[in-house]
């Protein structure tokens, strides 16, 4: 990505960022990330001729997801010539991804490695990803999800291999809303109506709780009004996190919580487990990992849950939004690039694979044929036996492709989660105040690190 992510010296921006990725925490939950679908690409790739060789290839891969392992023996039963070795790592910014930089730094990273979208600009930043446009991975583009392939790529460079996402819906609770007259909105203008009502039948009850230190999942209701967070302009990047879309949206949460309509507490928290589940909290507008969170969470729920497209601003023009997923990256410290490059797109386009980083794993995958499968189409019991994959599949198109993160995220993301959490009932505090603070600190931060900003 050139210029673009004003690299300095490797030691001092790597220091910097194990920093703060030691010591602070992503918001949003990792338990959004991925999975993928079949090998559709038909052209002979320089990777899958390369990887070709008599001489055995060790591969090392570091990822979290669950059940992972089933698709890496799948791999190293039908690829005798190159094995991968799973090492199962910690999810989180002091796990997996503090360990990475470090191994960036010393100079013995694995091969290939687990990385969410927002964070493939901070491993660029440091020069860190091989570039797997020159192993043929330009061919694959067309089975993924598009908005994925933007993220994943810059012009004709490719940084990562898509492997799920976090298109967002609307889950609410059918049994609540007939009981208390709602009807389930599909703007939202319809929402805050919906929640003023509930609130006068039942002040004890809300439309949503408003998890105040998760920027994460604000970053998706933000994505989907509009919002263009960061951009490139030449050799600079352009921050504009008050752009009006995301000011439209904290005004409107902040209009929630002054009138006492939404729940302000942190979310997968116990205290939040329980309103789902007692009827406190009526709605959750979220990404699809969801559904197995309320599955494990609120099971008492079972069958009162259903979902629907999220609300939007403008029905005649419907977008979403996304939060969270994955992509499989290959560090430049790799000595089998090419081979590693085969595994990255075998792993999220094999449909073998992607079935059971569906069952095992829990993941979305961002594959198009991978959203087809019977895993991803089939009524679920707990949500009334309605298929809510539908639901996602349809919206995951609507997702603004031209979204980019910014390549300091961490420092963005726990900025903004510092300054939400300030943001209670009765204070002086407002979310635009804190989006505008957030985008000062940021533009501050890069500058400090060297990167060019343009005006």
């Amino acid at each position: 990505m050139g210029d673009l992510f004003g690299r300095r010296p490797r030691l001092k921006v790597q220091s910097v960022i194990i920093k703060s990725l030691l010591f602070v925490g992503l918001s949003g939950a990792l338990a959004a990330c991925g999975s993928s679908s079949g090998s559709s690409s038909t052209a002979t790739t320089a990777s899958s001729s390369a990887a070709t060789s008599a001489q055995k290839v060790n591969l090392t891969f570091w990822s979290w997801v669950p059940g992972i392992s089933a698709s890496v023996n799948l791999w190293n039963s039908t690829h005798p010539n190159i094995h991968v070795t799973l090492n199962e790592t910690t999810s989180g910014a002091a796990g997996t991804y503090a360990k990475m930089f470090s191994a960036l730094q010393a100079g013995n990273a694995p091969d290939l490695g687990q990385v969410e979208y927002p964070l493939l600009p901070n491993f660029e930043h440091v020069n860190g990803l091989v570039n797997l446009s020159q192993y043929g991975a330009n061919s694959y583009k067309s089975d993924f999800v598009p908005w994925t392939w933007s993220q994943a790529s810059l012009g004709g460079s490719v940084y990562a291999i898509p492997q799920d996402t976090g298109p967002m819906g609307l889950f609410y609770r059918a049994d609540l809303f007939t009981k208390y007259g709602l009807t389930v909105p599909t703007t939202w203008a319809q929402y805050l109506a919906d929640a003023q009502k509930l609130h006068q039948e039942n002040p004890n009850a809300y439309i949503a709780a408003f998890p105040a230190t998760d920027s994460g999942w604000f970053s998706g209701l933000a994505w989907q009004a509009g919002a263009k967070w960061f951009g490139i302009k030449g050799n600079s990047w352009t921050v504009n996190l008050s752009d009006p879309a995301t000011i439209k949206v904290a005004n409107f949460w902040q209009q929630l919580i002054n009138q006492g309509l939404v729940k302000v507490e942190p979310d997968f928290a116990n205290g939040w487990y329980k309103d789902l589940s007692n009827g406190t909290l009526l709605t959750w507008p979220t990404a699809v990992w969801g559904e197995n969170t309320l599955v494990t969470n609120a099971s008492s729920t079972a069958g009162a849950w259903r979902v629907a497209p999220m609300p939007n601003w403008n029905p005649s023009s419907p977008s979403n939004g996304n939060w969270g997923g994955s992509t499989t990256v290959v560090f430049k410290d790799s000595k089998h690039p090419a081979q590693a490059a085969q595994f990255a797109e075998w792993l999220n386009t094999n449909q073998q694979s992607i079935t059971s980083l569906i069952t095992k794993g829990g993941l979305y995958p961002a594959d198009i044929q991978g959203q087809h499968q019977a895993a991803d189409n089939q009524p679920v019991a707990f949500y009334g036996n309605q298929n809510i994959w539908n639901v996602f599949r349809q919206n995951s198109s609507l997702v603004n492709t031209n979204f980019l993160w910014g390549p300091i995220m961490v420092t963005t993301e726990t900025e903004m989660s510092d300054l939400f959490g300030k943001v209670t009932p009765g204070s002086t505090n407002t979310l635009a105040g804190a989006v505008a603070q957030t985008q000062s600190a940021t533009v501050a931060a890069m500058k400090a690190q060297g990167f060019s900003i343009a005006p």
